[in-house]
């Protein structure tokens, strides 16, 4: 079963990860050369969501 902080946490990592999607478009949209921001926002993010979760995968 997952915990109350491992929910908050991912949910919160994902709201990180649309954040960083959202500013990569917007970014690119009106070309402001800040696509990488969003990008390592969505890497950094997505990394430390599989790190939060990766104890979750071996409990069954």
């Amino acid at each position: 079963m997952v915990s109350k902080r491992r929910l908050a946490a991912s949910l919160l990592l994902l709201g990180l990860v649309f954040v960083g999607a959202f500013h990569a478009v917007l970014a690119v949209a009106f070309d402001t050369g800040l696509a990488s921001v969003g990008l390592g926002l969505v890497g950094l993010s997505m990394l430390t969501l599989l790190v939060v979760n990766l104890p979750a995968l071996g409990e069954g």
